[in-house]
């Protein structure tokens, strides 16, 4: 979509009010629409979902805007992510720099290996996830989950409550593609999972650098990169369950 001056003058006076906070908004009928950001962290915005419906109310949705306060207008990883699930065109803005940037969905997909994590939406799990329908053409069900779960004895345990009804089961031998529910840490629960990749050491859907190693797994340790590693002793004693999935022979 294009940007009149307008529309440019409004988001960027929202931007200015907001900083250093991201400002965030929507564009319907021509018209920007301010939200509250409700985001917890102070590096990232969430729409305030009574805003996005009295703006709705207006008529339909063009775009998402947000702001890049001390950056440039480029989308990260994650709002390559998020605009894929809109569907939507996202405007960013950048500020105090004069400079703004529309994005389209264009089927982004984050690579398995490499990506960066975000709690809920590029996690353990996640890559799990992404695995499965890109490399074995399975779709598996997503779950809530808020960060740091594992720690509270009072919370559902995730992996061990869910893998059954994702269509896993346990076995007690490793084949490509076997996912590895660990505990890591002193936590209440079992709070992370690996798949076990034994010695192919390229994925099918993208291109990674060379890999040594006849005991790989792939995973997305807390906070960090996705990442292909040797499965050692210390995983090993990690694991509480292998499991797999049913469908997996039939692929």
């Amino acid at each position: 979509m294009k940007l009149s001056a307008k529309l440019k003058k409004a988001i960027h006076l929202h931007a200015a009010e907001m900083y250093p906070r991201e400002c965030c908004g929507v564009i319907v009928e021509g018209q920007y629409h301010r939200c509250s950001n409700i985001a917890s962290d102070q590096n990232q915005f969430e729409i305030d979902p009574v805003d996005l419906a009295d703006a709705e109310d207006q008529g339909s949705v063009q775009a998402y805007v947000h702001s890049h306060p001390n950056a440039s207008a480029k989308a990260s990883e994650l709002d390559l992510i998020q605009i894929e699930l809109h569907d939507k065109p996202w405007v960013i803005c950048a500020y105090p720099d004069l400079e703004f940037q529309v994005y389209k969905p264009c089927g982004y997909q984050a690579p398995l290996i490499g990506r960066n994590y975000h709690h809920g939406w590029q996690d353990c799990y996640s890559l799990i996830r992404d695995f499965y329908h890109r490399e074995q053409g399975i779709q598996l069900p997503d779950f809530e989950r808020d960060d740091r779960w594992w720690e509270s004895k009072e919370h559902e345990s995730l992996y061990l409550n869910n893998f059954e009804k994702s269509g896993f089961y346990e076995v007690q031998n490793m084949e490509y593609g076997d996912v590895m529910i660990c505990r890591v840490g002193r936590t209440e629960h079992p709070n992370h999972a690996v798949i076990w990749m034994g010695d192919q050491t390229q994925l099918k859907s993208e291109q990674s650098e060379p890999c040594i190693g006849s005991s790989l797994i792939l995973h997305h340790p807390y906070g960090r990169k996705s990442i292909r590693e040797v499965f050692g002793q210390q995983w090993q004693e990690r694991v509480v369950k292998i499991v797999r999935h049913r469908d997996v022979k039939n692929n």
